[in-house]
């Protein structure tokens, strides 16, 4: 495994904030499916022995399992001779069996998420959920705010997570956290995506949570969507293509 050595710490640099983020959260790492070889657990311990995986699952393909440290993953044969990274595809059907594993570890991080810490625009019947990382300054996210009585009106409740694109401490961090904490987050929301003052606020949020997680599960930018299947969506669409979205998924 020497010749490896190189690949692991690679390994290492990419997962050791995803591992961190979800011991953060309190998650335990779980090794999925029957009988693992015992060369690919060595293999692994091998390579990042100060890393454990988030689990280990056969795939498709005969003597190869996928092992995944949150949102990374990579495949290792079951002699423990061969690692490969990247996504797997199957033709017939163009699935993404890597984006699978992804999904269900988002689904999982995000559900862990307080409602209590969130800012929620909730409809009286909830079709579906959806977990939004926004910021006051992003313009993007301004518009899909002003979207959000379609998505209201359809039966999609929006749960914002905060995410500061200028990071911890920044003038975006503050603006978020006066939102968070008015007595009417929902309405200091609304005014503050419309370019409106509102008033300086300091209390203790859960936003710092929420950049964690937005690490862990790959957030890059704002607004990202994730939706209850675990699928993410960077970036802006509009509420028509998301209450789309959100019906696909829900088939």
């Amino acid at each position: 495994m020497t010749s490896y050595r190189w690949l692991g710490q690679i390994l290492v640099n990419a997962v050791s904030f995803v591992l961190i983020g979800i011991a953060f959260l309190g998650f335990s790492h779980s090794t999925l499916a029957g009988e693992i070889p015992k060369a690919v657990t060595q293999a692994i311990a091998d390579l990042i022995p100060e890393l454990q995986p988030h689990s280990i699952v056969a795939t498709p393909i005969s003597n190869l399992y996928l092992v995944s440290f949150g949102v990374q993953l990579a495949y290792v044969s079951s002699d423990g001779q061969y690692l490969l990274t990247g996504d797997l595809i199957e033709v017939n059907s163009g699935r993404n069996l890597a984006e699978d594993v992804r999904r269900r570890f988002r689904k999982e991080v995000v559900a862990n998420l307080d409602d209590s810490g969130m800012v929620i625009f909730s409809p009286t019947d909830i079709r579906s959920t959806i977990t939004v990382f926004t910021d006051i300054s992003c313009p993007y996210c301004v518009r899909f705010h002003q979207e959000i009585n379609d998505l209201i009106n359809a039966g999609i409740e929006v749960r914002y997570a905060g995410f500061p694109r200028a990071g911890i401490p920044s003038n975006a961090h503050d603006a978020l956290v006066s939102v968070w904490c008015a007595d009417n987050p929902q309405k200091a929301m609304t005014d503050a995506k419309a370019g409106l003052d509102i008033e300086d606020s300091i209390c203790n949020t859960s936003i710092d949570e929420h950049m964690e997680v937005a690490e862990t599960i790959g957030v890059r930018g704002t607004p990202t969507i994730v939706l209850e299947s675990g699928k993410m969506i960077p970036g802006y669409i509009t509420a028509d293509q998301l209450v789309l979205e959100v019906s696909m998924e829900s088939d």
